[in-house]
Parts: structure tokens; sequence; C-alpha cells
């Protein structure tokens, strides 16, 4: 019996049977071998932490039946219509923790032969973090930076790297974490809140400006902060997605600099940037060495394990990254 993780209620996780849908005729039925942990949303939402007028409110409600966006697996039976799927082809998709996934062909990336299963579970959250290079001009800026070095940081910081970013700034608590970003490379790391590094940062704004800075944390009270260490007509992405929306304010920052703000989503497409095109360039640059992944797997579970999995992350997040969920050897 096909298996998934839900949140029956709010703080609680369980793994519980379900029926898989029928296999329409452009659907293939995928066999999960790994599903990746989108740490922030995931908890946002199990903890409900947002307010009554967010989307959040509006996309998800208890019990949640879909708790996950991304995972890899082999194709098990395809519908009479799918052109190219085949069974035994691995696939990236952006679905739900579970042992089983019916999709559309459409929304299926092939997963190149040479590329590791674990690291292709990245592609989404890269995805995700390549809507802020892409808003934010990596490829035309000498200096970024990022503030996150979670999950989401970690790819905006691998991404500036592949785009040719020349410094690379990453600001977080944890040190573990920048660590892990410097291995992608970060060329500096600042350590501590953002608040405590406005001073330096308006100093090496004297030097080079920070053209471009990106927030992925989504912690409601970064923005002003960010305004504050911003240059003089710089610009600001705001990646990190949050429950408090009403608790991020502008202040006398943004109008006497001059400031761009853009807000970028998992779920915009930019100038032709479709989940495909981003997935075939996240494949491309990781067989070019150009996307450093290794080490960001830092905790792997059993589906059964959920719970401990959740609790991981909502007590030392610092020391989490990619928490992965292994689905091989369950049936």
């Amino acid at each position: 019996m096909p298996q998934r993780i839900i949140f029956p209620r709010k703080g609680e996780v369980i793994l519980e049977d379900f029926k898989l849908p029928s296999l329409q005729t452009q659907d293939v039925q995928i066999r999960t071998r790994y599903s990746l942990m989108s740490i922030g949303t995931e908890t946002t939402i199990l903890n409900q932490e947002y307010d009554a007028d967010t989307h959040f409110a509006q996309r998800f409600t208890f019990p949640q039946l879909k708790t996950g966006v991304q995972a890899v697996g082999y194709v098990e039976e395809i519908g009479p219509d799918v052109k190219d799927l085949k069974v035994g082809d691995h696939v990236f998709m952006r679905m739900a923790h579970g042992s089983h996934q019916v999709i559309a062909e459409s929304e299926c990336s092939l997963i190149p032969s040479d590329i590791d299963l674990k690291e292709a579970c990245w592609c989404g959250l890269a995805k995700t973090a390549f809507r802020a290079a892409w808003a934010g001009n990596f490829s035309s800026i000498n200096q970024v930076l990022i503030i996150g070095a979670g999950p989401v940081g970690q790819m905006a910081v691998r991404w500036a790297n592949a785009f040719g970013v020349e410094s690379i700034l990453i600001n977080d608590l944890s040190t573990f974490r920048l660590e892990q970003a410097v291995l992608g490379g970060a060329t500096a790391t600042l350590v501590g809140t953002i608040k405590s590094q406005v001073g330096q940062l308006t100093e090496i704004n004297r030097v080079d400006e920070i053209s471009t800075i990106v927030d992925t944390t989504g912690n409601p009270e970064v923005l002003q902060y960010a305004l504050a260490a911003a240059p003089m007509f710089g610009k600001i992405v705001m990646l990190g997605d949050t429950g408090y929306p009403n608790r991020q304010c502008l202040n006398s920052n943004f109008m006497s600099k001059g400031l761009i703000l853009q807000a970028v989503h998992d779920s915009h497409d930019l100038d032709g940037w479709d989940q495909p095109s981003i997935d075939k360039k996240f494949f491309t640059h990781v067989l070019q060495g150009e996307l450093n992944l290794s080490g960001l797997i830092t905790h792997e579970f059993l589906p059964a394990e959920c719970a401990e999995a959740y609790r991981l992350i909502q007590n030392r997040k610092e020391q989490a990254l990619g928490v992965l969920y292994n689905w091989e050897n369950e049936y």
C-alpha cells in the first residue's frame, strides 16, 4: 500500500496509507526513492505560522495531505499518450513526501544518468533560488549579499558562483551553515544577525557597493535592516516567503537611497525561465562541476521517522540543511 507523510493537525506529523489516483493518458506513476524537505516552508505550515489573510492560510488547511515539494524516483508505469518518458527512467518532480506519485509527464524532469539522485533532489530549491539570481542580475554584478544560509540561501550562493559573481557575502547566525556556504562559493561570511552587521556593511559599501541584496530568511524583521545595509540605488530581492508580511515595513532608507525592492516566488516564471528550463540548467551546471552540492545532505530519515525529522528542523535548525527521506527500502 502506498504511504505518505501528512500533517493531520497543527504540530502533528504521521505516516499514513493512501490510495493512488487513477493513471490518466498523459500521466506517469513514479516510485519515489528520495524526497527532500523544504525546511522553512514545511515548518511554517506544520506550526501554522502565518496570518489569516496570507496565501498560506488560503492554500493550506488541516489535515494537510501534501507536505513536501521535491522528490526523485523512477517511472513504474506510463499512460498511453506519454511521449518521452519510459519505464525505469529516473525523474525529478515537485511532489509531496510519499512512496508513490501519479503525475503528468509534463511535470517531470528526466535526471541525467551521471547525476547522483540525492543531489538531484536539490533541483526544486535550486529553481527557487534561481528566481532570485535572475531577478538580481547575478550575471552582471560584482558583489552580492545573501541573508540567510539555510537551504535556499545555499542554493543562492551556488548560483552566484555559477554566474561568476566575484564577491559573494553570506550572513547567518550558524557557523556550520556559513562553512557550507563557503564550500559552495561564498567569499566572505558575516556571523550574527543582519541588524548587527549593518555598520560593517556600510563600510563595505564605501569601498565596493553591494549592488544586490537577497533576503532568503522569511523573517519579516530582516527587511528594515536590509534597507539600512543597501547602498544608494541598490536592489533588494525578497526571496524568503514570510507568513507575517504585515510585519515587513519600509523605512526612510527606501526613498532616500532610491532603492529597488523586488519580490520573487517559486511560482514566478521570469523571461521564459520555467521549471523545465531551470531544471535543465541546474543539471547542466552540476555535471560541469559549477554547482558544488557535496555535504549539503546533513540528515537522512526513514519515512516512519518523520516525527523525529520535524523535531530536528525545529529544535536544531542551525545544524540542518538537506534533510532527506529515504523511501528505497520501505516496500
